[in-house]
Formats: C-alpha cells, structure tokens, sequence
C-alpha cells in the first residue's frame, strides 16, 4: 500500500472507534483513570523521596539531628574506634568553620559533640543519647527546610523549641517527650547530667529543662536529649567537638561542593586530616524506605497497567467478532491480514493517545482535590508524627507513564490478530 492508503487506514480506524461511541468511551475511562492513577502515584513517590530526602538532612531520624549535606570528621574517627570519648575529635573548630563559609554555596556550619551518660531527677536515672549544639545554627537547618520551595505554610518546620534553648538558662537542655514523662519533667525542671569525660572520669552537670521536643523516631523519643554545645564540652572536659555539619544552599550542589571544601581544610595535596562525608552515605532510613516503596509502587503500577492492557484487549475482541463479516469482505477484496490487524493496532494507538490526554486532565483535576484537602497521613511505622498529603506535578515521569499506556492499548490489538488469521473468508461473509 502506498502513503494514501496507510492515511486512509488510519481514518478508517478513527471512524471504527466512533462507530460504538459507547464501548470506546467506556474503554477510554478506564485507559485514562489508569494514566491518572499511575500519574498521581509517581507524583505521591516524588513527594515521598523528597521529603524524606529533605527531612532526613534538616531533622534526621537518629538522636544526632539532621545530617546537613555533608559532614566534616577527623579521618581517625572514621577509620579507627575511640579509647575515649572524643579522642578524634575536632579541635579549633571556628577556624574549620570560618574556611568552609567562604564557599558560595555554603549557608552554614553547624558544630556538634555526640555524648551519652545518665539523666536524673534525683529519684530516678535513665540513659540518654546527647547531642551538643549551637542553637543558634540548628535554626539554620530549620531555616533552609522553611525556604524551600516545595515546602507551603501547612508543612513548615517549628523552630520554638530551639529558640527556647537558645533564650533560656545557660545550661538548658531539651529533652525528649517519653524522656519526660519518665523523669516527671516539666519546662523549668532541675535535672543532673553524669557522663563520662575525656581523662575517663566520671562528671556530673546541673541542667534545666528548657523544652520538650519529639524526635521523629518512636525509639529514640525516650533518650533524646539535646544541649548546649559548652554544657557538653564542660562536661566532658574537653574544647573539641565530634563533626562539623555543612549546609547548602542546595542539595543538588552536595557533590560538586565536596573538592572545593575539601581543599580549603586540607590543602591541595590527595592526603589530609579530615573526610568529607555526604548526607547520602548517613541515610540509612532514606535508603530502607525509598527501597521499599520502590517495591510497593513498582508492583501498584504493574496492576494498572495490566488491568489497561485487558480493558483494551476486551474491547478489540469484542470488536473483532461484531466485525467477522466486514473483517471476511476486507479479504475478500484482496486486503491481506498484516493490513486488517494494523488496523485493529491503529485503533488501540488511538484510545492510547486518547486516554493520555483524557488522564492528564484527570491526573491535575484530582491533584488539585487531594493538595487543598488537607488530608493527613498516619506516621510512617516507628515515627511519631503524621504529615500533610501532597501530589507533586513528577513531570519527568508523565512521557514515561504516557508511552506505557499507549504501548499497552496499541499491543491490545495484538489478540484480536490472532482471532483475524482465524477467520476464513468463506465462513466470515456468512457469519451473523
């Protein structure tokens, strides 16, 4: 067949699909509910990924906060285990730090000490998990979440209870709320703190409870407890601290910052005292979640996609087997099977193109609906707070999801072929 007749086919499809304008109609709904779904699927999986990429950075879901986009250590602390506490730890630590903000792309530097010890009422005593921090600089982290663009005024991070730390008594601490429900505490509650110093004795520090926090993990809420960066250092009679938290300005800029930060603390030369490490190489929990998700929308999407492909197929039988004898005339008059099946495959693109865009509308209309609801997840297993449902537009994903749909309405025709090389002209022009 010439270009002409390959045009005039493809009418003759069009025209096919709207002679039963019911049936295709009915197929074109489901074809597009199953784009919108698998649409709003991957636009919940970026919401996901990106949120948990951004809280583990700002928030984090370890007693140790947020890890920043990259972290600075000693190269011995990650090489070798401690015979004390801080024994590799970093020391002149503002200097480190007044190098890496020189960076453009760099917001801010967060020193922290990493300790453990013992809380106590003077009744009771429970083990803690300690972090030490500048309260003023971990409102930076908050600060960066707030500012991203993604982020609305429903989903903003609170930073009061840092604030609180920083304007409260020198040596306040904010303790977790399982923490306080065990130690009876309450804002303004004397406590004692005893941990283990550098030298490998045993020291003890009055504090106040300044705030009561939620740390997002379930089991670590009973043994958070955050201090003053001195109140640490004092207590553990030392000026080091354990890493330097690096923020970005950006997290697509993490990997790019590395040489350049690496050579303002260590020099030109390949060897130096500190390592560089990446939020990615700290995020366990990211990686165990986004794993399985991966599986769950993975499996989600292969189901629509089947349940489009025989929605199609049942379409194009049904229509093969109304059309036995205008199929057996087709022959008759020396058009071959190759050409009567792309037919049938030109009818299937059709409702595929169809359906995409009919999924499009659909897709935006209930994104829409599902972002202005309000509508609240459950916490995530083993976390503690619940989080606004989202759809984000995942963009990137539609060409994807849009040649899926296609491929699997035109790839329909591919039964009722089959059904066409069994139809004898004969039997066909006297079927009823």
């Amino acid at each position: 067949m010439n270009k002409m007749n390959i045009i005039k086919l493809a009418r003759l499809a069009w025209r096919n699909l709207l002679r039963n304008g019911r049936r295709t109609l009915i197929t074109l709904l489901v074809s597009s509910a199953g784009f919108a779904a698998l649409a709003i699927v991957a636009g919940y999986m970026e919401f996901t990924f990106y949120g948990l990429q951004e809280m583990t950075i700002c928030r984090g879901f370890t007693a140790g906060g947020g890890t920043g986009h990259l972290q600075i250590f000693r190269k011995e602390a990650l090489d070798r285990e401690e015979r004390f506490p801080l024994e590799y730890g970093i020391g002149q630590n503002q200097t480190i730090q007044s190098e890496i903000e020189k960076e453009k792309n760099v917001l801010a530097t967060i020193p922290r000490i990493e300790f453990n010890g013992l809380i106590s009422n003077g009744e009771k005593s429970i083990s803690f998990l300690g972090t030490g921090v500048v309260p003023e600089k971990e409102i930076k982290l908050i600060d960066y979440w707030n500012q991203t663009n993604k982020m609305t005024n429903s989903r903003r991070m609170d930073n009061s209870a840092y604030l609180n730390l920083a304007k409260g008594a020198p040596n306040g601490v904010l303790v977790g709320e399982e923490m306080a429900k065990a130690l009876d505490a309450k804002v303004g509650t004397n406590l004692m703190l005893m941990s283990t110093t550098v030298d490998g004795a045993v020291n003890a520090v009055d504090v106040t409870v300044a705030g009561i926090a939620r740390n997002p993990m379930k089991s670590i809420d009973r043994y958070y407890l955050v201090s003053h960066l001195e109140t640490a250092q004092n207590l553990m009679f030392t000026d080091k601290v354990s890493k330097i938290v690096v923020v970005l300005n950006n997290t697509g800029n993490t990997q790019s910052a590395i040489p350049s930060i690496s050579r303002r603390i260590n020099g030109s030369g390949s060897s130096g005292s500190f390592s560089i490490v990446p939020w990615q190489s700290l995020a366990e929990y990211y990686y165990s979640v986004r794993d399985a998700y991966n599986i769950i929308f993975s499996f989600t999407g292969i189901i629509v996609v089947v349940i489009v492909f025989l929605s199609c197929a049942n379409t194009m039988l049904m229509a093969t087997m109304e059309r036995v004898r205008e199929i057996g005339t087709l022959k008759a008059i020396g058009i071959s099977n190759s050409w009567i099946s792309l037919m049938f495959l030109l009818e299937g693109f059709f409702i595929g193109l169809l359906s995409v865009a009919g999924g499009i509308v659909l897709k935006f209309l209930f994104s829409i609906i599902i972002n202005n609801s309000g509508f609240r997840m459950p916490p995530p297993p083993g976390m503690t707070s619940s989080y606004l449902l989202n759809i984000f537009p995942a963009m990137e994903f539609l060409p994807w999801i849009s040649l899926l749909v296609i491929a699997s309405t035109t790839l329909s025709g591919l039964l009722a072929l089959i059904k066409i090389r069994k139809i004898s002209i004969v039997n066909s022009l006297s079927h009823v």
